[in-house]
């Protein structure tokens, strides 16, 4: 027995000894498997809406259709055009119809581990110690929404692929504005154009992404006016003109800015709340999520719970279903882990502060550099309170729609806690909760999503 007791003993110290020498690795494997464990879980045809009519579409032809032809026709096309192109290649192939969807709906789970490592540079580029960027990539790993839109087909994840791309190439322009080499600096504005584009071109909203290069142009002009103006400005409106293509087209076809496909079709008319005096915008019925983890009438109608909801679970029903006891539990577990993150956020956030009140140095250029990342990340995470204005109803309240926004405001918070004392026992706490919590909700859909799928959602 002292025999086994000392081998138990020695063994997990080289277990705890690993573990803390590859923790980063294990980390970014565990996030891949779970994204590509849900994709495979997740059959082709769950997801928001109907993307794959304008993939068919696209797929016939290769051209554009009218922004009337169908319900998601209004979107940008880039994205389409890629899933067109890989549904045709699969069809080549000898893939069945099946085959090519799931092929297709691999688009977004590969995105998303892209996602997930350049999460991981981003927050290689700010310096910080081994327990803070294992902490940051645990709430990446485990964000439910991040891995529940990732497992759909449809054009929003290429949209937050663009976002965490161009926040990695503004942060690489900033760090090079001291650098004597002109080619590199220039390398990485020409690619933070590029994915600016791309973004711009897979959803409307994207069209936030500009700010990024307009500000390192702006910044740049105290450095060196004439490159600025002579080569980095070129470069821009390029880019400016390419991204503000599609949207001159969509009004030129329909007489609309920012035309929406519920201008153009009455399917979510009757859609709760209706009405825009209906929704409430600063109510928070936390108690009532705990009640009901899902969609209900008793929360649907509240922006801020709607958005906070469907954030941490599937609060739309189209993984789980509230007919199950476990996906009830897994709901309030799911609120809970939402609730000690906000703990977290605004208690580092307020320290932060406090320092800063206390120190009397003067706003620099380097803090105006990183408040550009803050006020594009508050803008996405606008974006469904404005829908929401232009049309009240659930629809409308989508998180996804924010999603680039969430992403961008914690690769930020990390930065802002660089020099932050934070507890190591809650660190491992948080770290390990949000593991947890991840394998537990990915294996609860496992479990369930086959009894959620055969009952469509309802507000209960």
């Amino acid at each position: 027995n002292l025999y086994n007791i000392c081998s138990f003993a020695v063994y997990f110290k080289m277990f705890k000894t690993v573990a803390n020498k590859y923790s980063i690795a294990i980390l970014l494997l565990i996030g891949i498997a779970l994204r590509l464990f849900l994709f495979s879980v997740n059959p082709a045809t769950n997801g928001y809406d109907n993307h794959r009519e304008p993939i068919s579409i696209y797929a016939q032809s290769f051209d554009r259709p009218s922004p009337l032809q169908c319900w998601e026709c209004y979107q940008p096309p880039v994205y389409y055009y890629c899933a067109a192109a890989v549904y045709k290649l699969s069809e080549q192939i000898g893939l069945t119809d099946n085959g090519s969807w799931k092929l297709v709906q691999f688009i977004n789970p590969l995105l998303s581990i892209i996602v997930f490592l350049l999460f991981y540079f981003i927050l290689s580029e700010f310096n910080l110690s081994k327990k803070q960027k294992i902490l940051y990539l645990s709430f990446m790993l485990v964000l439910p929404r991040d891995i529940l839109t990732s497992a759909m087909i449809g054009n929003d994840y290429l949209l937050t692929f663009s976002s965490v791309a161009t926040l990695l190439y503004y942060i690489k322009c900033i760090k090079n504005f001291g650098n004597e080499n002109k080619k590199k600096f220039l390398i990485s504005f020409i690619v933070l154009n590029g994915f600016t584009t791309l973004g711009c071109l897979t959803k409307q909203h994207g069209l936030l992404l500009i700010i990024f290069p307009a500000s390192i142009l702006f910044f740049y002009l105290f450095k060196n006016k004439r490159f600025c103006l002579t080569v980095l400005f070129p470069v821009f409106i390029f880019a400016l003109l390419i991204s503000l293509s599609e949207e001159y087209r969509s009004y030129t076809i329909t007489g609309k800015f920012l035309v929406s496909n519920q201008h153009l079709f009455d399917e979510a008319k009757a859609q709760f709340p209706v009405t825009l005096d209906k929704v409430e915008f600063f109510s928070f019925r936390v108690c009532s999520l705990f009640q009901k983890p899902f969609i209900s009438y008793s929360t649907a109608a509240s922006l801020p719970t709607s958005l906070f909801a469907s954030t941490f679970f599937d609060y739309e029903w189209k993984f789980l279903s509230p007919r199950y006891i476990e996906a009830i539990i897994v709901g309030r577990i799911a609120y809970l882990l939402g609730i000690s993150w906000m703990f977290y956020f605004i208690v580092t956030t307020f320290n932060w502060i406090k320092r800063k009140l206390k120190t009397t140095s003067r706003i620099t250029f380097q803090s105006l550099y990183y408040a550009v990342p803050v006020i594009v990340a508050l803008l996405f995470i606008c974006v469904p309170v404005i829908q929401t204005i232009r049309f009240p109803h659930y629809s409308s309240m989508k998180a996804t729609f924010m999603l680039p926004g969430i992403i961008i405001l914690l690769a930020m918070h990390a930065r802002l806690v660089i020099n932050a004392e934070i507890k190591s026992n809650y660190t491992s706490l948080l770290t390990s909760f949000n593991i947890i919590f991840g394998v537990v909700l990915l294996f609860t859909i496992y479990s369930l999503i086959d009894l959620a799928l055969s009952n469509p959602i309802s507000i209960s």
